[in-house]
């Protein structure tokens, strides 16, 4: 039982180190982008895509998407 919830875990730590590793590409590419253009699709794709990942990953370290496959408890549905 211990494994499984340190096993969930390292998911929930894996989407926020991804979110910020995706956010931190997309600051990077802000800063390299020419002040006239850029692809200005791509480096807010990369922002709020990093941002939203974080977001899940935190929201699902507190527990709130237990409704996602595999990361309920298995005693969740028995009554207490």
């Amino acid at each position: 039982m211990d494994s499984d919830k340190a096993s969930s875990n390292r998911i929930w730590l894996g989407f926020i180190g991804g979110g910020l590793l995706a956010t931190a590409l997309g600051f990077c590419a802000l800063d390299l982008a020419p002040e006239a253009g850029g692809p200005v699709f791509g480096v807010m794709l990369l922002l709020t895509g990093g941002m939203v990942s974080c977001l899940a990953g935190a929201v699902g370290m507190a527990g709130m998407l237990a409704w996602v496959p595999g990361m309920a408890d298995e005693h969740a549905d028995r009554p207490r």
